[in-house]
């Protein structure tokens, strides 16, 4: 069905111009338009009624407050070739540490952690209360990269009440027993933190050594095996999976 306000050859438009076209339309116009004759169909856009009001448009967000420089671009390029020594350093690693089978921590996908702030191995336990991280962290703050190893709770777990009795303090002591390396082990005693304990030194201390990625590796081998050996990580996760199979 054609719509009353297209205009057509051989219309009347003086005859039926009130029972054709809709009251909004300017009809001055519209029969000017009959008299000229034109051989072709016009369509005539309605006029905005006065109850329509005009929408703004959202602001785009500006592109100009942290545009991408010449760094930026080179950290691209080299990203592919710099996880590759990174997982070097994993492989290392590994070889010279990995925790029997029947450990209470299961081991996780390799990689890059959530956010892109680290690079490294993950183990959980089954309970997905801690988490162990081993590899290269950044941060978000984009501080110094540091080879880390650390133990942290993951959501839905609170590990305030480790704090409150000095468990992470204590396994923080008996790790560092172990530790044949000259680093020492750490603790985190703020509440709330989801950091518990761990050891870290900066990327740039293993640059001075002869060769810095075996260095690197044998340290943070070194750091899992102290947390291993000492009892310190089952202890914790004992202490944590307990709590849960009573809740």
């Amino acid at each position: 069905m054609t719509p009353p306000w297209i205009y057509k050859p051989g219309w009347n438009l003086d005859a039926d111009l009130d029972r054709s076209v809709p009251s909004f339309l300017e009809l001055p116009s519209l029969r000017s338009i009959h008299r000229t004759g034109l051989p072709c169909a016009v369509l005539f856009k309605p006029s905005a009624t006065p109850e329509e009001t005009s929408e703004e448009l959202p602001e785009e967000p500006s592109l100009r407050s942290e545009p991408v420089v010449l760094e930026d671009l080179v950290a691209a390029v080299r990203l592919p070739h710099l996880l590759g020594k990174l997982q070097r350093v994993l492989t290392r690693c590994r070889n010279s540490f990995q925790f029997p089978l029947d450990y209470p921590m299961v081991p996780l996908p390799e990689g890059a952690g959530e956010g892109w702030v680290d690079y490294g191995m993950r183990w959980a336990d089954r309970y997905g209360s801690l988490l162990l991280f081993a590899g290269l962290s950044w941060g978000q703050a984009g501080h110094d990269p540091v080879w880390e190893v650390r133990l942290q709770a993951l959501p839905g777990f609170s590990p305030d009440s480790l704090r409150q009795n000095g468990l992470h303090r204590a396994a923080a002591r008996m790790a560092e027993g172990h530790f044949q390396e000259w680093d020492r082990f750490w603790h985190e005693d703020r509440p709330g933190e989801t950091l518990l304990l761990g050891c870290s030194a900066a990327a740039t201390r293993f640059l001075e050594e002869p060769d810095p990625d075996a260095t690197a590796a044998d340290y943070l081998a070194g750091a899992l095996y102290a947390l291993f050996a000492s009892g310190a990580l089952k202890a914790l996760v004992d202490i944590v999976c307990q709590g849960r199979e009573n809740a």
